[in-house]
């Protein structure tokens, strides 16, 4: 049997065969797209959302904590004060009869400040040196009478071995005899107080002599001649005043108060510098003296004193100084921009931004301030970033937009 093919048949068969290869890719195609497209849409739109979310959120600008040196130079305000200082009041009463020296004279230890007229103690110191030779001669006549019963006495024990007097003349003698030995005693003691009563007197007058008690320079006068003043007491032109105030600025001291978190780190010996404005181009050096020992509860601060060499007297007691010392920490320290601090009601604290950009507020602990930045001694690890200028309605995990300051 004989088969005859047709060629309508093989014209179908690869016809079908081209629809085949040219459809498939195609179904693929459009399922592929039928699959991404609504995806691709959707995530479109939650970029397009979160971006949205995103720009409403509100820009803080921010700044990292970074650890502050080991060691630095301190620079803190001091005040100069005298090595020494003393007011001059009057040991005697009197009138002021002449001043030797004003303001600003430099003098010595023993130098006469002021002579002061004193009628009243001279008169006393007449009378009791005329009482006191009063004394002397009733001591004097008291040793006579003693002697003479010395004397008697001793007769009366030769004329009483004799049988020549009677045992109560005997006994009468003798007693006599102690009796005058006890008024030498008395007028002996006598002549003794009027003699220190003497003493004291000539001690009085010469307070009228006002001296200095050591070397340095007179910084107030205020009395003038015919001032009254009184032993004892503030007598000045002025009531309650001294009648001069004398300094000693060579050495000058400088106290200067250190904050807490530096107290420790500060030692007897230690190099400090002092600055003075108005002596532009000068530093001087010197070392601290002695501490407190103590912080101050009230400020938290240790009051060091430095003393400094001032033998021209460039350096006035009083002034205001910048005093340079160099300081360790015995912890770490953190410092962030001064605005970054949030006091208030709930104490101290900074606002952090975490990574997902939520605020957290931190209690911290302030250390220096030097006005640009602030030292945190509490709180903080190190490397957290802080908002800069935090605005008064930040909260804990309030969403923000972190970026970084210049």
């Amino acid at each position: 049997m004989i088969t005859i093919s047709s060629p309508f048949h093989h014209v179908d068969w690869r016809w079908r065969r081209w629809m085949t290869a040219t459809l498939v890719p195609l179904v693929l195609v459009a399922l592929f797209f039928a699959g991404y497209w609504p995806r691709r849409s959707a995530q479109k739109r939650l970029v397009a959302e979160s971006s949205a979310v995103v720009h409403d959120l509100p820009l803080v600008k921010v700044a990292a904590a970074v650890a502050a040196p080991g060691s630095r130079s301190l620079t803190l305000p001091g005040s100069l004060t005298a090595y020494r200082e003393a007011l001059v009041n009057a040991r005697a009463t009197g009138y002021v009869a002449r001043l030797r020296v004003d303001i600003g004279d430099r003098v010595h230890a023993g130098d006469v400040l002021a002579e002061l007229d004193t009628p009243e103690l001279d008169q006393q110191l007449d009378q009791a040196r005329a009482a006191l030779k009063q004394k002397e001669a009733a001591l004097q006549q008291a040793m006579a009478n003693r002697d003479y019963a010395r004397v008697t006495a001793s007769r009366m024990d030769t004329l009483l071995a004799q049988k020549l007097v009677s045992k109560q003349d005997y006994d009468q003698a003798n007693a006599q005899n102690h009796i005058w030995e006890a008024n030498v005693r008395a007028a002996q003691a006598d002549v003794a107080a009027a003699q220190a009563n003497v003493r004291e007197l000539v001690q009085l007058v010469s307070f009228g002599h006002v001296i200095a008690p050591f070397d340095g320079r007179i910084t107030q006068r205020n009395i003038d001649v015919g001032s009254l003043v009184t032993a004892g007491a503030a007598s000045g032109a002025s009531s309650g005043q001294p009648m001069f105030r004398i300094e000693a600025v060579d050495p000058i001291r400088v106290f200067v108060q250190v904050p807490q978190p530096f107290a420790l780190s500060v030692k007897e010996g230690e190099a400090a510098s002092v600055f003075v404005r108005q002596l532009p181009g000068r530093v001087f050096d010197g070392h601290v003296t002695r501490t407190a020992g103590t912080i101050d509860p009230s400020a938290r601060t240790l009051n060091v004193e430095i003393d400094l060499s001032n033998p021209t007297g460039a350096l006035l007691s009083g002034m205001f100084a910048q005093v340079t010392i160099a300081v360790g920490l015995a912890h770490k320290v953190l410092r962030v921009p001064s605005s970054a601090v949030i006091t208030d009601a709930r104490g101290v604290h900074v606002a952090t931004v975490d990574g997902k950009g939520e605020v957290r507020l931190v209690a911290v602990s302030r250390g220096l301030d030097n006005g640009r930045e602030i030292e945190l001694v509490d709180g903080l690890n190190g490397g957290e970033q802080v908002i800069v200028n935090p605005s008064g309605d930040v909260s804990d995990g309030m969403r923000v937009q972190a970026v970084r300051g210049p």
